[in-house]
């Protein structure tokens, strides 16, 4: 490391670049996949909440699809 027969190496700089690089692509895909896995939820907690109504008979089915998609969008 550092200077080799006149010459500078750049192995640690390069070395530390990937690395750095990696770890960013890292965050990033955990931040996408974090994201969409809480929309996911959110959905399917809006269905559970609008199916409990519809079985205690406080909408109907079809009020229960048009809440639904107003809701999920």
């Amino acid at each position: 490391m550092g200077l080799e027969h006149g010459s500078f190496s750049f192995f640690p700089f390069g070395a530390l670049f990937c690395l750095t690089l990696f770890s960013l692509v890292a965050v990033r895909i955990y931040a996408i996949r974090h994201r969409y896995k809480e929309s996911n939820q959110k959905d399917r907690d809006i269905a559970l909440i609008l199916k409990g109504r519809m079985a205690r008979g406080e909408i109907d089915e079809k009020e229960y699809h048009t809440l639904k998609d107003l809701l999920t969008k």
